[in-house]
Parts: C-alpha cells; sequence; structure tokens
C-alpha cells in the first residue's frame, strides 16, 4: 500500500488546506446531523453492532464491571449515562440493579435507540454540553465513555462542569477513554499521525485521557482516580485480541467519511487505498504480538458543600 506524502505544517496551514481540498469521491455511510457536532463516526446498522461488540470488548477489560465508581446503586438513586448511544450500557445496567433505580440516557443522535427498553430507562435527545436544567443535583451516577471522537478541546470543560451540575451530592462521574492503541509498524505508526491531523483540523482532543485528572480538579471534583488497562490487540492474542482489533479498525474504519471529505490530510488519495491501509494495519496487529489499545478510566466525587 502506499501512503501518500504527509503534509505538514501548523494548525492554521491544517485548516487552509482543509477548506481547499477536494473530497475525495466513496461510499458514504449515515452520520450524526445534530446542529454544531463534530462526532466523526458514523450512526447506522453496521456502527450499532459495533457498539455491541465494543460494549463487550470494554467490559471484559474492566473485569466484568460496568460501574468502576465506588458506589452502590440503590432503590431511589438516578443514573445518567451521557452519550448513550444505543444505549447498550443501560441496558446492561438495568439487568444487574434493582427496577426502582431509575435509568436515563442522552446523546445527540436518537437513531441507535433501542426500540424497547425497560420502564425504568428514558432516552431524549440532547447534548452534554447542555443538559436540562431540572437534571441539577439529580444524580448518583453519571457515566461516558469515548466521546473522544465527538467533543471538542474547548467542550471538555463545558461538559464536566454540566456533569457536577446535575451530581447529587456525593454522587459519581465516571468517564472511559482510549489513550493509546496500535502496533509500532509502519501502517499503524502513518495513523497515529494522520488521526492526530484529523483530530487537530476539528477541534478534538486527542489526549483527553491525560487531560481529564486536570479538568476534573477544574470542575469542583473530588477524589480523582484513574485506572488504567491494556488491551491485547490481534490475532496473536487468541478471541479476546480479535475482538479488540476488530472493534477499533472498524472505529477507523468509521472515520472514512470525514477523512475523504477533507481530500485525505495528505495520506490517502482514495478509498480503495484508505481500505487497503485498514486491511494492512489489521493485519499489522495479527502479525505483531504486544500490540495493544490502552484505556483509562476516570472517576471522581462532586463532595458535599460545607456549611
Amino acid at each position: 500500500m502506499s501512503v501518500a506524502t504527509q503534509r505538514q505544517g501548523s494548525s492554521t496551514d491544517q485548516a487552509s488546506y482543509n477548506s481547499c481540498a477536494n473530497p475525495i469521491q466513496h461510499r458514504p455511510r449515515n452520520y450524526v446531523s445534530y446542529p454544531g457536532s463534530s462526532y466523526i463516526l458514523p450512526s447506522d446498522e453496521d456502527e450499532q453492532a459495533r457498539l455491541a461488540l465494543q460494549h463487550r470488548v470494554l467490559v471484559r477489560a474492566l473485569g466484568d464491571r460496568l460501574v468502576v465508581a465506588p458506589i452502590t446503586l440503590t432503590p431511589g438513586n438516578h443514573v445518567l449515562d451521557c452519550g448513550t448511544g444505543s444505549g447498550i450500557w443501560l441496558l446492561d445496567l438495568a439487568s444487574k440493579v434493582s427496577p426502582d433505580v431509575q435509568l436515563q440516557g442522552i446523546d445527540i443522535e436518537p437513531r441507535l435507540f433501542p426500540t424497547t427498553r425497560p420502564e425504568n430507562m428514558q432516552l431524549q435527545v440532547g447534548t452534554a454540553t447542555k443538559l436540562p436544567e431540572e437534571w441539577s443535583n439529580k444524580f448518583s451516577l453519571i457515566n461516558q465513555r469515548l466521546l473522544i471522537a465527538a467533543l471538542k478541546s474547548i467542550e471538555w470543560p463545558v461538559v464536566l462542569k454540566e456533569i457536577h451540575r446535575c451530581l447529587a451530592e456525593g454522587g459519581w462521574v465516571q468517564l472511559l477513554e482510549a489513550k493509546r492503541w496500535g502496533a509500532e509498524g509502519p501502517h499503524s505508526v502513518k495513523h497515529r499521525q494522520l488521526l492526530e491531523l484529523l483530530f487537530s483540523s476539528r477541534q478534538l482532543l486527542i489526549d483527553c485521557s491525560v487531560q481529564l485528572p486536570k479538568m476534573l480538579g477544574e470542575a469542583a471534583f473530588q477524589n480523582v482516580h484513574v485506572e488504567e488497562y491494556r488491551l491485547p490487540a490481534g490475532k496473536w492474542a487468541g478471541q479476546e485480541g480479535i475482538d479488540v482489533r476488530d472493534n477499533f479498525i472498524n472505529v477507523f474504519r468509521g472515520m472514512k467519511t470525514p477523512i475523504l471529505n477533507a481530500g485525505g490530510l495528505g495520506y490517502v488519495n482514495s478509498e480503495e487505498e484508505y481500505d487497503q491501509w485498514m486491511d494492512d494495519m489489521a493485519q499489522e496487529w495479527d502479525e505483531t504480538e504486544g500490540t495493544t489499545v490502552d484505556i483509562c478510566v476516570c472517576y471522581a466525587q462532586k463532595v458535599p458543600v460545607e456549611a
């Protein structure tokens, strides 16, 4: 596979390049249409299947835990899932807690919402940057996973302050984000360079996992904890590694439209080249023992204000 010569330059140069680049013709998928959204992953049946696999991968990595924060959910508690997607985390949680625990999900795109759900589970369209005013001091636990591809740098502090506002005193937030991924081979290295350029061009925060502890503190959270997990990725690691590979390579396949609409960002010249690159990278992960996807879970508490 030939990869187009990398284009270097400042963020201003990148923005200028992106605005002038001619989109590369390809077969597009459905994406969210929420006003102002920078989300770079699709919203279709294939993505729904991927999200189901991703949920299994992440829960397994966390030792079969849905909740990492030190809280036991009891009747009367309220739980919020920000960026709920297909609602799969809430559906799984509903099977493990009392039906008197109230479950709420919010997402900018309702296309993947489940058609059936338990009576104690509610879903609505909305953005994490402006949660409903009536949710102030309501939730005992707020969960958010993998919004690395959705939130702009300037939006992260806003979202964390909104989460803090909506937590009940003593409540917990848990945030799961990707930290690092891929092999050290040429396909993976070039791909990480491409993603850095893509994220920069969309004002997304690719290193959000590193910055989360500081941002949580700045949003008035206390008792901030970080747990890191390393997920083996590739055929060399058996079925677990195949699942991790399939999920995250399909994440990158899902970013094809924003990349090609930006003219390939200096890395690819056609849809066929991009697809082959993803195939080559998957093979590289299979053949490179030790390849991992690293994630972290940050959890923190809204401590009661002393009188």
